[in-house]
């Protein structure tokens, strides 16, 4: 006892005279205090040691040391070697912080009497360590040059249901992983909401589950740097609230389900009540976001709630590929999308890239409405219709079709589908799908700007209501049915649309019989296999012709009025067939011809010429305008 009296008091005398830190270590936890602090220490008892209100029992300290290093209020360390970590803790927070430690697995629990955030840094690698918290007030994980996997189970888990700061720091390098076979849900999981800073690399990688699991927000910072999701059985990203993402880049790729899916609660069906943040949306303002999956039905990207893209400070760069087929599960059907919200889609900026490979995938797919008012979307979908029977375009599974399958396991490869309304606004949209129909909506679509440019075998663009135009430069080619089709009404009032549809029974403009074509302004070129449409209101000139133009690939389409050129529409391969025209340069009864040149100059929009000009035409059609 005299001998551990006689070093406290040496140790004292060498902190008043170099204000240095003291450091007491039990095990692999080390109490850090610095000499201004250390006023308040008491021995009694001959056992015991009360340093800042701490009571230490002599038979706990391994040691006690001092040094140079410096002591900040509210800062943890965890420092992992291997088999082993060390624990590393400020006196300000000694009494308020239960630390347990297995090798290196460390477990720390906050009590209530928390009243400041606390920031946890983390560094060093383990092949059989872990991360454990659990607490009441929101706090901050630093990941500082961290390797960790954990064979059992989460390599870090936070049981704290307040906001948890995740700062990468910048310029190192960190991996997650855990190990298969357990019950966690994820190698990384956060009860809280997460808000991802700094602009290091994480990569994760889940064995058993999803890479991420949150039960609450993510959020990543306009500063975040890269996160890396190599693998993970389920979702790359599990979120129960809403998914935000204002910069940094993430990667996911490997994963057994959806790439990332945000859901109103949790996976566990633990009810959510349902708050201003439990919106089940995803919310891109920045940053890229490039999603790789290829399981029979997932996701790349899977919303309850609505999905909305536009820009802050920094354009978002979207790019998602799905490669896998349709998953069959209980006579029951489910495509491959890239992006699908349950809820809406709104596109305001960005350059969004998604590609469907599989037998019936799909670009983008939305419960409700589509609405794209700017950005760059480009969407394909370049695999075949599944369920379809020979000679069966649509899929196949009507009454009376033995060589189809059920209607329910009938999956379509449409590019981009709206069950509600879709209206186009602005920006470029291009649309590909080689075995259906391009952009359907399952209401009315409304098209007034923007530049769009669709190719399909079946419809290029579809609408089972009605169909209204009234600006932007629409380019729509079919290759087996109709340019444009509308269940309902179609109204053109502006803007200019270019339609190329299939032969025979196929057209370029298809009206529903039971509805009317109305062109009140706009300039129009419209080529099928004949003129389908009744013809309603129509206050702008318009005219069609009784016999097939040819137009060989790579030609121009010219409308003219005598020697004057009124547009050219470029074809987008070898066409043959009727034409149906219209454009405010037109007046009814007057006689006018479209005919095929490959001598023609002007500025090009979207295949669109206004007022070429035309070294010679051929192969011409004539007609009147009415």
């Amino acid at each position: 006892m005299k001998r551990f009296l006689t070093f406290i008091l040496t140790v004292w005398m060498a902190m008043a005279a170099f204000a240095q830190t003291m450091n007491v270590v039990c095990g692999n936890t080390v109490y850090t205090i610095p000499a201004a602090e250390c006023g308040n220490m008491s021995y009694a008892n001959g056992n015991e040691l009360t340093i800042y209100g701490k009571t230490f029992a002599i038979d706990d300290i391994t040691k006690i040391y001092v040094d140079n290093s410096t002591v900040t209020r509210n800062q943890v360390k965890v420092t992992y070697d291997d088999a082993s970590a060390s624990v590393y803790i400020p006196y300000n927070i000694w009494a308020n912080l239960t630390v347990g430690i297995n090798g290196a697995h460390v477990n720390i629990a906050q009590d209530k009497n928390v009243t400041e955030e606390i920031t946890y840094t983390l560094s060093g690698s383990s092949t059989n360590g872990s991360f454990y918290m659990s607490g009441k007030l929101k706090s901050t994980i630093t990941l500082n040059g961290l390797t960790l996997t954990n064979p059992d189970s989460a390599a870090i888990n936070i049981q704290n249901g307040k906001r948890i700061a995740v700062v990468v720091t910048k310029g190192t390098v960190n991996a997650l992983t855990d190990g298969s076979g357990g019950s966690q849900k994820g190698c990384f999981v956060v009860k809280g909401h997460t808000e991802f800073d700094g602009s290091g690399t994480l990569s994760i990688t889940g064995n058993t589950a999803h890479a991420f699991w949150g039960k609450e927000y993510v959020q990543l910072k306009k500063g975040a740097g890269t996160i890396n999701i190599l693998k993970a059985v389920k979702d790359g990203f599990n979120i129960n609230q809403y998914y935000q993402q204002n910069g940094g880049t993430v990667n996911v790729s490997n994963v057994g389900d959806d790439g990332l899916q945000v859901s109103f609660k949790t996976d566990d069906n633990d009810e959510r009540e349902v708050d201003v943040e439990n919106t089940g949306e995803v919310l891109i303002k920045g940053g890229t976001l490039n999603v790789s999956v290829t399981a029979a039905g997932s996701k790349g990207v899977k919303a309850e709630g609505p999905v909305t893209i536009n820009a802050e400070k920094s354009t978002p760069n979207i790019t998602i590929t799905c490669t896998g087929g349709v998953l069959v599960e209980n006579n029951d059907s489910s495509s491959s999308v890239c992006l699908k919200s349950d809820s809406l889609i709104t596109i305001d900026a960005g350059t969004i890239t998604l590609t469907a490979k599989g037998t019936g995938g799909r670009a983008m797919t939305c419960d409700h409405d589509i609405v794209i008012n700017d950005g760059t979307l480009t969407a394909r979908s370049e695999g075949s219709n599944y369920g379809a029977s020979s000679g069966n375009p649509w899929g196949g599974g009507w009454p009376g079709n033995p060589g189809g399958n059920s209607s329910s396991n009938t999956k379509n490869a449409k590019c981009i589908k709206a069950k509600g309304n879709l209206t186009i606004t602005g920006g470029t949209v291009s649309a590909y799908s080689a075995s259906h129909e391009g952009i359907e909506s399952k209401a009315v679509m409304t098209i007034s700007g923007g530049t769009i440019n669709v190719q399909a075998s079946d419809d290029a663009i579809n609408a089972t209501g009605d169909l209204y135009i009234s600006g932007g430069n629409i380019y729509a080619y079919s290759t087996s049915n109709d340019g444009l089709d509308s269940n309902g009404n179609m109204y053109i009032s502006g803007g200019v649309v270019v339609a190329f549809g299939g032969s025979g029974a196929e057209t370029g403009v298809d009206v529903d019989e039971q509805h009317k074509l109305s062109i009140t302004g706009g300039q129009l070129f419209a080529l099928g296999g004949r003129i389908d449409s009744k013809f309603g209101t129509c206050t702008q000139a318009y005219g069609y012709s009784t016999r097939n133009i040819s137009l060989p690939a790579g030609s121009y389409a010219v409308l003219s009025q005598g020697t004057t050129r009124i547009f050219a529409v470029k074809a987008p391969a070898s066409r043959n067939g009727i034409v149906c025209v219209s454009s405010p340069s037109m007046a009814k009864n007057t006689t006018y011809t479209v005919g095929s040149s490959n001598s023609v100059t002007g500025t090009e929009v979207n295949g669109f010429i206004d007022a070429p000009t035309v070294s010679s035409v051929s192969s011409t059609v004539s007609f009147t305008g009415r």
